[in-house]
């Protein structure tokens, strides 16, 4: 399924945006997202994300974590509330 503003994967963590006026990085949360349903959500980039050695990959290289620190603490099967919090696609270039 595809963003309905951006037209990405929404199960896509790796997508990294600007806030316009602010010039704050931002990147998607593919568990916020899919909560959301179908748009996009993005959380404050690095500050709600962490990094780890066992994610560096070539695309990765810095090892950055593909969940949002909030959902990356819940067990696994319960769905993202954290999605509230974020930012939309639409209101990020």
């Amino acid at each position: 399924m595809s963003c309905t503003c951006c037209g990405e994967k929404l199960n896509s963590g790796m997508i990294h945006k600007k806030d316009p006026a602010t010039g704050q990085k931002y990147k998607s949360c593919p568990h916020c997202t899919e909560a959301n349903g179908s748009v996009h959500v993005y959380h404050p980039y690095p500050a709600n994300y962490g990094q780890t050695p066992a994610r560096v990959t070539a695309r990765n290289p810095h090892g950055n974590q593909s969940y949002c620190i909030d959902c990356r603490a819940l067990k696994k099967g319960v769905q993202s509330s954290a999605y509230t919090r974020g930012t939309l696609c639409n209101s990020l270039v």
